[in-house]
């Protein structure tokens, strides 16, 4: 140590101040790069910090770093990586070099024991708003099966038309029973057991097999493969109630935009929540976020079809879960910030449709919320336009208490 940080140091200590002087040791690598070490430049505060704090974000204007740069492509030599990765670089997209999908996934319950509960794997499934998602059994015959559906009502449920119906197969295509399990975490269900299906209510097109569907592809890539379910209420108290809430939904895009920033694509940022048996056994929530995009092409009866892909990793029993836009608890600005413009939080525009064969493409797809060449409508008595607002009205005018 130099004798004048030595006798910096001592005064500093003696007069109670703390000096901007600190002690720094330097390491060099062979290619030129630095790095220096800093220290305590006096005593500890006699008192602890004192919230908020001050900031520390440094800022610059878009004139000076344009938001809508026609980014690039990073040198190859410049190889990503991170620490404990092999060399092979990102892992956040399929493995097809055709599908490069950029998302993430986890799963939602904590691992280990939380300070404020003796059970984990409830923290944060057990919590709103991620509680208004569940695991939904349906029995077709004696061979039960699994997807995923949410609340959008009191006691409705949005899920996938699949789940509940065999396509193209009219009366004989119905499920014979359904259960929903909110916060299922284990094989045994979850916190709240489950909650018997009432009735389960689904395009006609679909019933029918008549839907704008892809060539190829009837009956899997369609514009209507959404479906709700009636949930009947434990002692008198319906589902949404008792959880003291549930998601809202969306149509012809509520959330997206169309940006040059994403080359002028239909994008929205979208989370995705469901119970791929693939993962965890189909036990615990997942939760994969990634951007969404809006895909139009021609069905195979020549029409317009409409849906949303997106990066996922998730597979069968994620089915029917719900795509959430503006997803979480809004936080209160306390300061010179903005959240933009998401009028509403918690909004389910989609609902898993389909994936792709291929283990590794990482690719699933949604039958797009709004209207379409069957439900062309832009209000359905008040409860939204297209396929979600005439089947939610469908769903409350047939079953008014539920909603």
């Amino acid at each position: 140590m130099s004798s004048l940080l030595r006798a910096a140091k001592l005064t500093s200590i003696a007069l109670g101040i703390t000096l901007a002087l600190v002690e720094t040791g330097s390491a060099q690598i062979g290619n030129g790069a630095a790095a220096v070490t800093g220290g305590p430049s006096g005593p500890a505060s006699a008192s602890g910090p004192v919230g908020p704090g001050l900031s520390r974000l440094p800022t610059t204007t878009p004139s000076i770093m344009p938001y809508a740069s026609t980014g690039g492509t990073p040198a190859a030599t410049d190889k990503p990586g991170s620490s404990g990765d092999t060399g092979v670089g990102s892992e956040a997209y399929g493995l097809n070099p055709s599908y490069k999908w950029p998302y993430t996934i986890a799963r939602v319950a904590v691992t280990g024991v939380p300070f404020n509960t003796t059970n984990g794997a409830l923290v944060p499934v057990a919590s709103r708003p991620y509680r208004f998602s569940g695991k939904l059994w349906m029995r077709f015959g004696s061979s039960w099966f699994v997807c995923t559906a949410s609340l959008i009502k009191k006691g409705v449920l949005i899920t996938a038309a699949h789940c509940v119906h065999n396509y193209g197969q009219q009366a004989a295509g119905w499920a014979d029973e359904v259960r929903w399990y909110p916060a299922n975490y284990a094989a045994g269900g979850g916190p709240w057991g489950y909650y018997q299906g009432v009735n389960w209510r689904i395009p006609t097109v679909y019933y029918n097999g008549t839907d704008t569907c892809q060539s190829g592809a009837i009956g899997i890539v369609c514009n209507n493969d959404i479906a709700t379910v009636t949930l009947a209420p434990k002692s008198g108290v319906y589902a949404g109630n008792f959880l003291g809430g549930w998601y809202g939904y969306g149509w012809n895009g509520y959330s997206y935009i169309t940006t040059p920033v994403f080359g002028n694509a239909h994008v929205a940022q979208i989370t995705q929540i469901g119970y791929p048996v693939a993962i965890d056994n189909g036990y615990q929530m997942l939760r994969g976020d990634s951007y969404g995009k809006y895909i139009a092409m021609t069905g195979a009866n020549g029409k317009l079809l409409k849906n949303t892909q997106l990066g996922s990793a998730m597979t069968g029993g994620s089915s029917g879960g719900p795509w959430l836009v503006n997803f979480g608890t809004s936080p209160v600005v306390t300061g010179s910030a903005s959240l933009g413009n998401a009028a509403s939080r918690n909004i389910v525009v989609g609902t898993t449709s389909w994936g792709y064969t291929s283990v590794g493409i990482n690719v699933q797809g949604a039958s797009w919320f709004g209207q379409n060449a069957e439900f062309p409508g832009a209000n359905y008595n008040g409860r939204g336009a297209g396929n979600i607002g005439f089947m939610v009205n469908f769903t409350c005018t047939g079953a008014p208490a539920y909603c």
